[in-house]
């Protein structure tokens, strides 16, 4: 990535209209340091800037982000585009930040440990709404424009390659629960039970067969990927590894998080209705709730992301 389009997608976003990207629903490329590096010591960004531009963003959220003009040509092919894209980003990030805080979490005590176990939760909890927002468009733009993408990359193409899941797979696996503290063990594997609900939704709502590429490694044994085949993905979905720091990394996710809720309030999560039948496990009161708390649940991951206390955080509906 050249300087100065590195200057672009690691700054933090404004406060006003849509500024993600040269127009409304264009992507940028995401940087993030390989899995288990650690963060530059200092970097393009500050934690206080971040903190600061957080609040006034949320801010803004609730007084109601400017709506877009849409863009030349814009249709529903490239909405959909951009948050299979920029929503992957997004969950990449969650998944670091995810993997982060299950580091930390053994040798962490008293109220570290207390605030790790709830931003653990939060961040499952804003995989499951990502899970949603990728999986938003109908059926033929999936299976038209997007699943052909990825096989057109590499024939076999798979989730498996995510270099960023591995740390966080048994988790959603639901193989052990981390040492979170007491009172967060429940809330903890409900959002990881939904998780998994919401995947197999998805792919029943979008999948000939109804299963997802990332899916499949829910079942399949695990095998060592060889690196080249997590550079593809990293590819596809405008990655690249480098040396950044913890803010420069806050920063991305909130030039992100501001172009999906300007995104969810001009558009909603579902703009065009579902071409057939809604799956059983995508009309549970539990998924409902996450649709409605998906704009909020990505500030609360924000303000964890920047150094803050995470507020107001709902819990899953009980089954």
């Amino acid at each position: 990535m050249s300087r100065a389009v590195e200057t672009i997608a690691l700054a933090l976003p404004h406060t006003g209209g849509w500024d993600f990207s040269d127009y409304p629903y264009g992507l940028e490329p995401l940087t993030l340091p390989q899995p288990g590096e650690p963060y530059a010591a200092r970097g393009s960004v500050e934690q206080s800037d971040t903190q600061e531009i957080c609040r006034r963003l949320q801010a803004a959220a609730h007084a109601g982000f400017e709506i877009p003009e849409p863009p030349v040509g814009h249709t529903m092919e490239r909405l959909f585009w951009f948050r299979w894209i920029t929503g992957h980003q997004v969950s990449f990030i969650i998944w670091r930040l995810l993997a982060d805080a299950l580091a930390r979490l053994p040798s962490a005590s008293g109220s570290e440990r207390a605030a790790l176990s709830t931003a653990i939760t939060e961040f499952v909890r804003g995989y499951c709404g990502m899970l949603l927002y990728t999986g938003s468009s109908d059926r033929a733009v999936y299976n038209g424009v997007i699943r052909p993408s990825m096989y057109r990359l590499h024939s076999t193409f798979s989730g498996t390659w995510a270099l960023d899941y591995p740390p966080v797979r048994s988790l959603f696996r639901g193989r052990k629960t981390p040492a979170v503290v007491e009172s967060e063990v429940e809330a903890l594997t409900r959002e990881v039970r939904l998780s998994n609900q919401i995947h197999f939704g998805v792919a029943s709502k979008l999948v000939t067969g109804g299963r997802s590429l990332l899916q499949r490694s829910i079942t399949e044994r695990d095998t060592a990927q060889p690196r080249m085949w997590g550079e593809v993905f990293d590819c596809y979905f405008l990655t690249q590894r480098g040396v950044v720091s913890a803010p420069e990394m806050s920063a991305q996710l909130l030039r992100r998080q501001k172009a999906l809720a300007i995104d969810l309030r001009s558009n909603g999560l579902y703009p065009v209705p579902a071409d057939g039948e809604i799956p059983r496990e995508l009309r549970r009161p539990e998924v409902t709730a996450c649709e409605e708390d998906l704009a909020a649940s990505l500030f609360r991951i924000a303000r964890l992301a920047v150094g803050l206390p995470a507020t107001d955080r709902p819990r899953t509906v009980a089954r």
